[in-house]
């Protein structure tokens, strides 16, 4: 069979080749040889994400358009004393994913597979052109915090079980550069957890909030929630409110809070809030705020990394219709959004 080097066909045609390969092939490929990497580097599809997902096995995955396409499997042990991963010729091929059989070191334990691990998932970061710095992890069991250096994680994925055990509050201590945190339901009944331990994250996610969802209105520091699944009511509703006009939770940008199918949520009783504080500025509910209903179209502009993870509906944004509340103490705008299944609330800058 006449073979046809790569580098002899032009880009537009290697780029076709690169979109039939997987993820692992790609990543095969670009061992080969350093011209074959260079190829790949100009001519691969754009990545939106380059992460490492740790279950029984750890796994680097490239994130394109929401997909999640895993590139290559390892194993890691600190009691297998292995050479280097790119020296392992033991290779495996395992569910549609090339394998490397472990990458511990019996000598000097995290710190080598600290080391191995960063060097796989920089190696994929320059093979599809990401930025390495940006790191990605999912715990998708086990929190692993030993695997990372102190600082380098910059999203994190956690499965809700895990809330509140030492790993969790080791984790966030030792990753405080974090912007993104996505908490994801877990197979087992699981306990609310100690959620001030991340309650400085700037931007949050919890897919299964539940009762929680009362913290994150009293308490949460950071910029932007979304909660899903939540019980709202409307007493932690006002007392949010109330928070937010003393200025006691003055970095927020954004609240979103989908209310839970399985509990009844009397947002009533804040809309009876607001439409007396339209009645009568003076009344003495949440008397730092003042109330308005703009009568012009408004849509916010949201641009934060949840939605790289979150599909919004298309009025989601759309604050017409919406009460808009002011602060006392220094003008500063809001709008809310509320009804029997959600509960928005957008800081207009």
């Amino acid at each position: 069979m006449h073979r046809i080097p790569l580098q002899s066909l032009p880009d537009v045609i290697n780029q076709e080749i690169l979109r039939f390969m997987t993820p692992s092939e790609i990543f095969l490929a670009s061992m080969t040889s350093k011209k074959t990497r260079k190829l790949i580097k100009r001519n691969i599809y754009k990545v939106d994400e380059v992460g490492v997902d740790f279950e029984k096995r750890a796994k680097v995955y490239i994130k394109v358009g929401g997909k999640s396409l895993n590139v290559v499997g390892f194993y890691f042990h600190r009691w297998n004393g292995v050479v280097d991963w790119k020296d392992n010729k033991e290779w495996q091929f395992l569910e549609n994913i090339v394998i490397i059989p472990s990458i511990s070191s019996n000598s000097s334990g995290w710190s080598s597979i600290r080391y191995q691990v960063r060097s796989i998932h920089s190696y994929i970061c320059d093979v599809f052109n990401i930025d390495a710095s940006q790191l990605s992890v999912k715990f998708s069991d086990f929190i692993h915090h030993n695997l990372f250096d102190i600082g380098t994680v910059k999203k994190c994925t956690i499965m809700e079980g895990e809330i509140g055990t030492r790993n969790s509050s080791e984790l966030f201590e030792q990753q405080k550069n974090m912007i993104l945190l996505v908490i994801e339901r877990s197979r087992e009944i699981s306990a609310c957890g100690y959620a001030y331990f991340y309650q400085h994250v700037p931007t949050v996610i919890h897919r299964n909030t539940q009762i929680r969802v009362n913290w994150f209105l009293t308490r949460f520091q950071g910029q932007h929630g979304l909660l899903e699944n939540s019980f709202l009511t409307g007493f932690y509703v006002k007392a949010f409110l109330k928070l937010w006009s003393y200025q006691k939770m003055d970095n927020l940008v954004s609240m979103i809070a989908y209310q839970s199918v399985e509990r009844l949520f009397d947002y009533e009783r804040v809309l009876e809030v607001l439409e007396e504080k339209l009645r009568n500025s003076e009344a003495k509910t949440l008397k730092a705020l003042q109330a308005e209903k703009p009568s012009e179209k408004r849509i916010y502009s949201y641009e934060e990394i949840i939605t790289q993870e979150h599909e919004f509906e298309a009025d989601t944004f759309d604050c017409d219709g919406g009460y808009d509340v002011v602060r006392n103490s220094d003008g500063k705008r809001a709008t809310i959004k509320i009804s029997k299944d959600y509960f928005m609330f957008f800081v207009w800058p």
